[in-house]
This record gives C-alpha cells, structure tokens and sequence, in this order.
C-alpha cells in the first residue's frame, strides 16, 4: 500500500509545477518553492485526526534543488529548527550512496524523525526556510511532504494535495510592450555574477547561459516566481523579472518538463510522446529505487512477456526461475536494437539546471573565448544570438539555410565533429601536461563543456533535430537521436578533471557521477546503434571501465545498467560489416565480450542477482556473442589489417580485447551449458591455428 501511495504521489509531480494561483483552502498545494533572498520562508498547514497525529514519529520529504548541507531548514509547529545536513536527516537510497545532501543527485527523498509531541491533533504547521546562499543556488522546492508512522506508512491521503498545473499560469503581464521589454531585458540585461555582496559584474547575458530564445525556461516550466527569484539573483529589480517572466510566459514552444525532472530520463512509454517531449523525459518518479528492479524493463523492452509494473527484485524460488526462463539470447543478441530510453535506471541524471554553465566562457576566459573558433563556431562570436545576425561558418546560420533542404542537413554531422574538435583545442591550450587543477579552474573547464552541451540542446530543439536522426545517419539510426558526441564530451573525466577536493561537487564520489551520468546521456541520445566508427560515437570499453570507477566510490552495484550498456556496445556495428571491415564491423577484440558476465573484477555488480538468474545472463550474452562471432569465416578475423590499440587499464582486461575462449573454465563453473562452451573452445582452437599459420608463412 505505501508503494502505491509513493507511486501516486510522486508520479503526479510530473503533471505540477510552482502554483501562482491559489490552492483550495482543504488541500495542500505542491510543490512548495523556497526561493529568494537568505531567509525566505514558506510553510504548509497539515490537518491531522487524534489516531493519526498518535502515530507520527518522522516527517517525509522528497526536495529538489538541496546543493549543500545547511542550505535548507525545516521546523514543525513549536519545534525548532532543524539544518538539514546527511547528520540530521535520513537521505533514502539511492540517493544516499551518492553523497546525499551535497551529492550527485538534485532531487532527494528526506525523512526526519521528529520527538515525541511535536505534532497535534489538527493543524500542524511545516516551516521551509532556505538559509543562505553559497553563490549558486537561490532556494529550493519541496516536491512532497508528509508523516510517517513507525512501519513507513504515509499518514496523510494523495488524496489531501493538490498539484498546480502550469496550464493555468498567466503572465505577471499581458502587454506587447511588456513582452517586448522582457525580451530586451533577456538579450541585453547587464547582470552580477551572485546575489552575495560586492558580487562582479559578468559578460554573459541571460541568453548567453539559457537558450538564446529562453525556450528552456519555458520548457521545463520554471514559474513566475522562481524566474524573478533568479532575476534577482542576478542583480536585477523584481520588476524587471516580471517582465522577463511575461517574455518566457508568452513563447509559443512545447512545455513538457519540470525543473526536477532530469532531461531524457529513461522510462516505459516515454517513446509514445512526441519527439518534442522526449527532452522532458519520463519523470523523476522512474528513477527506480534499485538497480535490479530494471531487468523486468530491460527484458519488456526487448520484447519478453513480462509484467512490466513489477519492478521489485524476485523474491522466491518459483519467481526466480520464472524470470530466467526470460533471459534468453534474443535479448542481447548484437543485431537488434534495445530500445535503452524506455528502461528505467536507478540512477537520477542531472536536472536542467546542472546542464547550465556556472560560469560563462566569455567570463571564464575572455576574449580568449569569443575570439576562438568554438565561440564562432556557434554563432560567430555574438555571444546572444540576437535576431538579424546570421554569421558565415556558425552552426546556427548553417542550421537556418538547410531549414530550406532537408538534403543540407548532411553537413550537420561533419559540423558538430569539427565543432568538437574546436572545443578540446581550446582547452587543450589551456591545459598543459602537468596542469596544476584548482577548484577555479575545474569550474571554468566544466562550465565551458556545459556550454557546448546547452547550446547543442538549444539547436537540437529549435531545428527539430532529434527527430532526424535517419537523415543524419542513415536508415539503420534511431527514430530519435543526436548526431554527435556532445554528452560524453560534457564528463569531468573527458577533460581529466581530477577526482576529490579540486573536482566537481569537491568530492570523488560526485564527480565520478557527474561523468557516469554524462557518459550515460550520450548512450540515451546517441550509442551508435549500428553506426559505429571505430570509437565513435561511444567508446564502449573506456564507458564500461568507468561503471568500475564510479562503483569504487558510491559501492552501489548497477548490474542492469551495465547489461544495457554491454548490449548496446555488442549492438553498435553494422549487422552488414563483418569483421574485415576494421574501423566499422563485427571485431571482438575491439568491442566489449561476455567474459564480463564471469569475471572475478565485475562480480560485485551482479551479485545482487540470484545464482539462476546470474547464470542464465552468462549463458545468453555468451550465446548472442557467439552466434554473432560464428557467423563470419576465420578468415575474416585475422590478420589485423592494424594493431590494436592497447587501453593498458588493468580493470579493462576482462572486458575486451582478450582470448574468450580461454575462460571456458569459468563460464562451465557459472552453469553455462556444455554444448555452447565446447563450442567456444573449438572456435579458440581455430583462431589460434589460423594466426599461427599467419605468423609463420
């Protein structure tokens, strides 16, 4: 029953956002934003019954936007005020394992066990304050609240909230003129850097850092009063964030999203939306609780009968062998195509405001940057993108001209790769071999790269891209896709940015997470689906070693999303390339092998599987990679028209690059049936007869 009511609850926070209008006086309105100055504060009035309020023993909490400790507070009734720190509240999985308050994850279930008494019969006032500001943030939202009573159980209906609906919204402002005025104040609005004082003037402009268009503001749905919050923040009047709110208000764009859901965020039926909401993704309420509930999704996704609103791990014999029964090799097989956005993971991407700079490169690196060929590679330089100003050799006027020829947008490809290779030679220059990283500089760095990655959002919006797909990349690509590298380009870990106190988020744990989730968006946007060239566009061995590195951190296993991510790499080449074709076939020395699904070094990730499940992952991903190997003439694999390129990381020796059939003794020992390993040790004898009649002719 508490799932179901959590599963309500929550999954209706997808339809809400920040109220401008008034709730009904008998019902609680959500979400609750604690935005503005140092010391705002906000409350709800919770009516409880005699048994009800006898029950209570800790209220619950689900927070977006909670960035640091003591950021926020909370005080029930007469109580006092509690900081919310990872020491006074207890910050529920998976969130937790990666760093709680002050981690990775931007939205966090809380609850805080309250003394005995703090709650009375009737109403019962919830207090928010939001403390102070540490630069970036200004406030935060409560998404949900309630009490509990020992076992867990929600002591107030879904029943009792209600959920604004941004389709009510109106404008602070109506006028043309005031439109007008918004849009002027959005390209041109001289800003401060922070709301602390004696805070810097800064060259960036609200365009500058959002869409040139504002067209994110509107998508995810920011409402009123957090746009003239931040408007403040920036040194702005709170009349001149009204206007800039009617000028968002009034733009004729699809508004999905919420601040709180993550872009592209996987989940069951988010391909049954249009393309234009696939940005919003399916909602924080699919980020699943663990990692294993997913296999249900990922078999249901690739076609099994399964019951996909199961999503609890198998609890009993009968249900275990039921649900391995499922596991055969058509799910891995290398020539389909899971279809990885309609699986749900455990783990929470970043929200719309992590994707933007904190920091624009025009005040990171001055002139240095809008004199760089990757500023002018944009938009030549402009910076806003202002109407009228359309640029030789910028991705924006390219993409205005193929508006009229389909046919053009050919050139997009080759221009985002060049856009790319832009961007590392402009901070190449400014990292040396033996850079010394600051938190200063990693800031600069990263934000430069979160540049790159909102721009390309911004197009792929405003040019419809992501519906294009086939006309980028040929007919065997995903209905929706990017056509580029920009999201594995946006990981701290692309530009080397260096784990622990200097790294993003100062600790190991975040930044490993910031580049597992940026590593993770680019297999959501673009994994190659059978377009692979040679490492691009995933360079699947590096992208799986670094499940290992964030696993070391966080010690939260992910089999599930390490089997999407093993069958996408088997899924990446061309089922038409066979293995003579080097840079673009079937090669298993490049490519990730099953060896992984038996390896000692990654067993810790599918140890939360029972041992008839594990054993029926081994037996099939083996199954799929043979089929797929077996399918080509020995000839064909060998000689290597080049030598391979050896990663010499030593967690990567049980992921490719090495001799399958050696392990034939560890994939009997997982139960995988005789047959198929007799098999594999015939296809080994053969491999090596063939490259030692090479080797000696």
């Amino acid at each position: 029953m508490w799932r179901a009511i959590l599963a309500l609850s929550v999954l209706s926070l997808v339809l809400v956002g920040v109220a401008c209008a008034e709730a009904p006086i008998d019902r609680i309105l959500l979400p609750i934003e604690v935005l503005g100055t140092d010391g705002t504060i906000e409350s709800r009035t919770l009516v409880l019954g005699t048994a009800q309020s006898e029950s209570v023993i800790s209220l619950y909490l689900q927070v977006h936007g909670l960035r640091y400790p003591e950021q926020a507070s909370v005080k029930v009734n007469a109580g006092e005020w509690t900081p919310l720190t990872n020491d006074t509240v207890n910050v529920t999985s998976p969130g937790k394992m990666y760093g709680g308050i002050g981690g990775g994850f931007a939205t966090l279930v809380l609850t805080i066990p309250l003394p005995s008494g703090t709650v009375v019969v009737g109403e019962n006032t919830v207090r928010f304050r939001f403390n102070r500001t540490d630069g970036l943030a200004s406030g935060y939202r409560v998404l949900d609240l309630n009490f509990l009573t020992a076992d867990g159980q929600k002591v107030i209906s879904a029943a009792s909230y209600v959920l604004d609906d941004p389709e009510t919204w109106t404008p602070p402002r109506t006028d043309v003129d005031s439109i007008r005025a918004g849009q002027e104040l959005w390209h041109s609005a001289a800003l401060v850097a922070t709301s602390l004082p004696g805070s810097p003037k800064i060259k960036a402009r609200c365009s500058d850092c959002h869409a040139h268009d504002g067209r994110d503001l509107k998508y995810f749905n920011f409402s009123n009063a957090s746009i003239v919050a931040r408007s403040r923040f920036h040194g702005l009047t709170t009349f001149q964030g009204e206007l800039i709110a009617t000028f968002i208000r009034s733009l004729p764009f699809p508004h999905p999203g919420r601040p709180w859901d993550p872009p592209y965020q996987p989940g069951p039926g988010l391909d049954v939306q249009p393309v234009s909401s696939w940005a919003a993704g399916a909602g924080i309420s699919w980020v699943l609780d663990q990692d294993v509930n997913g296999l249900k999704h990922l078999l249901a996704s690739a076609g099994k009968e399964v019951d996909e609103k199961a999503t609890h791990t198998p609890a009993d014999t009968f249900e275990v062998r039921e649900l391995a029964a499922q596991i055969t090799p058509s799910v891995f097989r290398p020539d389909n195509n899971l279809n990885v956005r309609e699986i749900p993971i455990a783990l929470q991407l970043p929200d719309w405001s992590q994707w933007l700079p904190r920091i624009h490169p025009k005040d990171a690196w001055g002139s240095d940057f809008e004199n760089s060929n990757f500023a002018k590679m944009y938009d030549a330089g402009t910076g806003s993108g202002a109407p009228g100003r359309k640029p030789k050799l910028s991705l924006r006027a390219l993409l205005t001209a193929a508006q009229t020829s389909d046919s053009d947008l050919r050139s997009v490809v080759p221009f985002f790769v060049r856009w790319s290779h832009a961007r590392q030679a402009f901070l190449r220059h400014r990292l040396k071999a033996r850079t010394l990283w600051s938190k200063e500089l990693a800031n600069k760095v990263y934000s430069t790269q979160l540049w790159h990655l909102m721009k390309t959002w911004e197009v792929s919006q405003e040019f419809g891209l992501e519906g294009k797909g086939r006309l980028f990349l040929g007919e065997t690509a995903e209905p929706r896709t990017w056509c580029n590298t920009v999201p594995a380009d946006t990981a701290p870990a692309a530009t080397h940015i260096p784990d622990g106190p200097n790294g993003i988020g100062g600790t190991r744990l975040t930044n490993e997470y910031l580049s597992a989730a940026w590593y993770e968006l680019q297999i959501l946007l673009n994994s190659g689906n059978h377009q692979h060239h040679n490492r691009w566009p995933v360079d699947w061995v590096y992208v799986i070693g670094q499940f290992s590195d964030l696993y070391v951190e966080s010690r939260n296993p992910e089999p599930v999303r390490l089997l999407v991510a093993v069958t996408k790499a088997l899924q990446s080449t061309d089922a038409r390339l066979g293995p003579d074709n080097y840079s673009d076939g079937w090669r298993p020395e490049q490519n990730i092998d099953p060896r992984i699904t038996i390896s000692s070094y990654w067993a810790p990730f599918f140890k939360p599987f029972p041992f008839e499940i594990r054993r029926a992952i081994t037996q099939s991903v083996l199954a799929a990679w043979m089929e797929k190997t077996l399918s080509y003439r020995m000839a064909e694999y060998l000689p290597f028209p080049v030598i391979p390129r050896d990663y010499n990381i030593h967690s990567y020796t049980d992921v490719s690059g090495g001799k399958v059939w050696e392990a034939a003794r560890q994939f009997r020992a997982a139960g995988v049936s005789d047959d198929l390993v007799q098999r594999l040790i015939e296809w080994g004898v053969g491999y090596n007869e063939r490259a030692a009649a090479i080797q000696y002719h």
